[in-house]
């Protein structure tokens, strides 16, 4: 009979550490987050390899919209160097644990870009806006004499493809615009807007010849981009 006890006892903390495996891939499931994917460790390596950045460089500083920007230079002939640091699914997060690959080289300009993810996580605004705060305190503290330029959220176009975790959020894209943009008023930084001017007819909608998924830019949807921010560029 003890033996049968401890064979249920056995069955019962196996059972329970099954369950607990299971909410937690189900968490997982219904929050990705994208650190550990081969992908962003592919990319972080690859940084690392790189090492020292070059002096007097533009770093685009982003997730998956400033990854797929590819080479940023063939939109802005004769300016400084600009070296991509985007990597695709990254956040506020993981946006801040890597800053150690770019700060101690003290670029001449930093354009950051980030959000899109932590929404996609459910994170609340006012979480989204703290995370993303800490990574521009930091880099100002660091890096006093960087440039820095605070980009918007872009909007989404769910025609023309819907993302499951971004589903609904247009409003709070718009919220964390706001609160960005306040923000950079009251710290002295230059807040870029590129929301507004990738919208199409249709109020909260990206106008569709620039997007190409309901998320991400086409080639069009760069140029775009790459208009609004090249007075930033040639400063």
């Amino acid at each position: 009979m003890a033996h049968n006890r401890l064979l249920n006892i056995r069955r019962s903390f196996l059972t329970s550490l099954f369950l607990l495996s299971l909410g937690s891939l189900s968490a997982q499931t219904q929050h990705p987050v994208y650190h550990g994917s081969k992908h962003y460790s592919i990319k972080v390596k690859q940084f690392k390899e790189e090492g020292k950045l070059p002096s007097n460089v533009i770093v685009m500083y982003g997730d998956s919209h400033s990854e797929y920007g590819g080479d940023w230079n063939r939109h802005f002939p004769g300016a400084v160097k600009i070296i991509n640091r985007g990597i695709i699914g990254d956040d506020s997060k993981g946006m801040y644990n890597r800053l150690d690959l770019v700060l101690p080289y003290h670029p001449k300009k930093i354009f950051f870009e980030c959000g899109a993810n932590d929404l996609s996580h459910g994170w609340s605004v006012e979480r989204v806006f703290q995370g993303i705060t800490n990574v521009l305190t930091t880099i100002r503290k660091q890096c006093p004499k960087t440039e820095l330029y605070v980009q918007s959220l872009l909007p989404l176009n769910e025609e023309v493809g819907t993302w499951k975790y971004l589903k609904g959020k247009d409003d709070l894209i718009i919220q964390l615009n706001n609160k960005l943009k306040q923000y950079c008023a009251s710290h002295a930084l230059t807040y870029i807007d590129l929301y507004t001017p990738l919208l199409g007819a249709k109020p909260q909608t990206m106008k569709a010849e620039y997007c190409r998924d309901g998320l991400h830019l086409t080639e069009k949807g760069y140029d775009v981009w790459a208009k609004i921010i090249r007075p930033y560029i040639y400063k």
